[in-house]
Order: C-alpha cells, then sequence, then structure tokens
C-alpha cells in the first residue's frame, strides 16, 4: 500500500506517483512575506522569509513557519489565514519590492468583515493566475 507523503506542492506516493484529490495544491511559496492592514500595529511588522502561502482548489492558507511562530503569534500580527476561495474578492499587483512581487489580496472573513493583507512572493505571476482562475 502507498501511502502518501508531502514533496514540494504535491503529494507524491512513495513509488513517486501523483496522489492528486479535489483540494489538489495549485500554488505553494515557502519563504514569501505578508503584512496584515488590518491596523497601524500590524502594518509595522516585517515578515521576511518567515511565511507559507498555500492556495488549493478550496482554500488559500497563509500562515508563518514553526521558527517564527513563536514571534508573530503574541505580537499579534495577524498573519495566520486559512481562507475559502469564494471569500476572496480581489488579488492586485501592486508592483515590486525587489526580486518580489507585492500581491494585495482583498477577502472576507469568517465573521463577516472585509480584510486586507500584502503578500510578497517570488512566483506572483503564478499566484494571480490561479488565485483569479482556480481550478474547481
Amino acid at each position: 500500500m502507498d501511502v502518501p507523503v508531502l514533496s514540494g506542492a504535491r503529494a507524491i506516493t512513495k513509488k513517486g506517483e501523483e496522489n492528486m484529490d479535489s483540494n489538489e495544491v495549485l500554488f505553494y511559496e515557502h519563504y514569501a512575506a505578508a503584512q496584515s492592514m488590518k491596523s497601524v500595529w500590524t502594518r509595522l511588522a516585517s515578515t521576511y522569509g518567515c511565511i507559507m502561502v498555500v492556495l488549493s482548489r478550496r482554500t488559500l492558507t497563509i500562515k508563518p513557519h514553526w521558527f517564527a511562530k513563536w514571534l508573530i503569534s503574541p505580537l499579534r500580527l495577524h498573519l495566520y489565514h486559512e481562507i475559502p476561495i469564494t471569500n476572496i474578492r480581489s488579488v492586485t499587483v501592486m508592483g515590486k519590492w525587489f526580486s518580489y512581487g507585492k500581491v494585495e489580496l482583498h477577502f472576507e472573513t469568517a465573521e463577516g468583515k472585509e480584510q486586507r493583507v500584502l503578500l510578497y512572493m517570488k512566483k506572483y505571476i503564478e499566484f494571480i493566475d490561479n488565485a483569479k482562475q482556480p481550478e474547481r
């Protein structure tokens, strides 16, 4: 029996065969940066290389790596989000920041509030393409 293991952006069986399900990963960036626009405090944060961005058919997950979580969580920087694709309102390229593309993500929270997050990613064009037209 093949046991799926996570390898990069896809679930791969031990024999190397792709094991795709209905919530397949469409985009994955391991060392992104993010900035919550929730308040003046959260806008001051610098998270260079500390954020993972994972886009699947159903959800967009933005979260800090384990090594940054110990600092980001107590400071309440509002950088952990699991967003249903249907709650994404807009994805806009805001320019470049060094070798990163700056993308503004506008979404609705589970509580029904509007929220904006800036994402800084090297593969931002791929993210934009997949976020605007996720394969369902």
